[in-house]
Order: C-alpha cells, then sequence, then structure tokens
C-alpha cells in the first residue's frame, strides 16, 4: 500500500499511512510501558515519587499514610512538591502525581474526583459571628481576611465567589501557614474562609465554625496524573492509598 501521495513539491500521508501510523503510535507506547515495566522488576521498585499538593494544608493529613506507605516500599523516595500550578509540573514532569481542585478537563490527564470541599468562616469563641447557626455571604462583605495567596486554588475559588457578587475582599494577612492563619483569627485580628474538613480539626474551645447559607465557596478535589505515563506498582498503590484517605475523610 501507497503511504504517501508526492502533489508536487509537498508530501502528504495517504490514509493507509494515516492508519500504520495511528497503530504504530499505540505500539510504540505499549513498548514503553514493557520496557519500563520490566525495569521496575530490575530495580526491585527503587527511585522516589514526587507528589504534588497545590493545597498545603492537606499535608499533615496524608502524613500517616506516606509513612505506611513507605513501610510497604522502603526502597522509594517520597517528594512532597507544594505547588499552587499542579497541572502545569504533571505536564512537565516535575510531579508524577497531583492532587488540586478541578478547574477543567484535560485530556492529558487523569483526573479522579476525591470529595468536594464545603469551605465555613472560622471566627475566635468571642466573635460576634460565634452564636450563629449560619450566615448569608453579603455579611461577610467589610470583615478582615486573613487567608492564603491569591494563588492558591481555595482562596480564588472564594474571591471569584465574592467578585461575582460584586462584594470586596480584603485581607489583613497572607501566607500559607495554617498556623499563622488561625494565631491571627484566635488573637481577634482576622477571621477566615477554610475547608469544613480543615474546621472539624479545630478546638473547639478556641475556635466556631459557621456555615454560610447560598453563595458558598465549594471545589471538587481530584487526584491528576498523565494518561499517557506509566504508572508502576508502587505509583498505582499511591493512588489507592490517597483515593482512600481524602475520600474517608469526607464521609
Amino acid at each position: 500500500m501507497t503511504l504517501f501521495d508526492r502533489a508536487g513539491k509537498k508530501i502528504k500521508m495517504t490514509d493507509a499511512g494515516k492508519l500504520l501510523l495511528q497503530h504504530s503510535a499505540h505500539a510504540l507506547k505499549d513498548l514503553q510501558q514493557a520496557k519500563a515495566s520490566i525495569e521496575e522488576l530490575r530495580t526491585e521498585q527503587r527511585g522516589s515519587l514526587r507528589i504534588g499538593i497545590a493545597l498545603p494544608e492537606l499535608e499533615e493529613s496524608l502524613q500517616e499514610m506516606f509513612a505506611h506507605f513507605h513501610r510497604s516500599f522502603p526502597k522509594i523516595s517520597l517528594h512532597i512538591c507544594p505547588s499552587f500550578d499542579v497541572t502545569e509540573q504533571l505536564l512537565d514532569n516535575r510531579v508524577d502525581v497531583g492532587i488540586t481542585l478541578h478547574s477543567g478537563t484535560d485530556e492529558r490527564l487523569v483526573q479522579l474526583p476525591l470529595r468536594t470541599e464545603n469551605y465555613c468562616l472560622i471566627v475566635p469563641v468571642n466573635h460576634a459571628f460565634s452564636n450563629r447557626s449560619s450566615l448569608m455571604l453579603d455579611e461577610l462583605r467589610h470583615v478582615p481576611w486573613a487567608m492564603q495567596p491569591e494563588c492558591h486554588p481555595g482562596r480564588k475559588l472564594i474571591e471569584k465567589c465574592f467578585r461575582d457578587r460584586g462584594y470586596p475582599f480584603a485581607t489583613v494577612l497572607e501566607t500559607n501557614s495554617i498556623p499563622s492563619i488561625l494565631r491571627w483569627v484566635q488573637e481577634g485580628l482576622a477571621v477566615t474562609l477554610q475547608t469544613k474538613s480543615l474546621a472539624a480539626e479545630l478546638d473547639r474551645s478556641l475556635f466556631c465554625t459557621v456555615p454560610i447559607l447560598r453563595g458558598v465557596p465549594q471545589g471538587q478535589l481530584e487526584l491528576v496524573y498523565r494518561s499517557d505515563r506509566y504508572q508502576g506498582e508502587a505509583v498505582k498503590r499511591l493512588i489507592e492509598k490517597i483515593q482512600a484517605v481524602l475520600t474517608e475523610c469526607s464521609n
């Protein structure tokens, strides 16, 4: 069969050529995955795994799971990479697995939903809102906020909710440190919006959480990895463990 046609100075692929290219690409991918699988056996599960986490506050809840994984695969080192742009890191092969909030579908990635992240208000126990059973979003237009930086996925969701309603969102502290944010809240210097899963871990003698009715920020937490990359036994086990921990936390 003719694979190429010449039209003057131009060469274009025939239908047979396109079919051969398509099947060759699949064959090459299968061969690469076979090589990776055999290499995995040869090295006895050595090497490193890089996990990109777009929400640094999740890392603490994953520490026990990471320790358990290390006991199962002691020759593999784990590299936890806080990053607000996990998708870019995955596509650049800078991380192997990522945890982030859903921001759109990408055919180059496998995107596994984990849980829905609902946000609530966190205030000190002596705050004017501490006895409220719920709040409306417009009641929070002029409060001082202690929050993660603007590039944080959760912060983006929250600020969009306010911006879509024409409400201001003024921060007095921006940091990735949850203890620092909570310290400012405890001192009465600011309030914060954080996930209900994080709020559930707080000391009730120091903090109160208040649900927000209508317009509450909400995001879909997901685990992502490249669809065209071979996933060895260790990576598959890590994915399963992350799914188990972050799905269980929502139940």
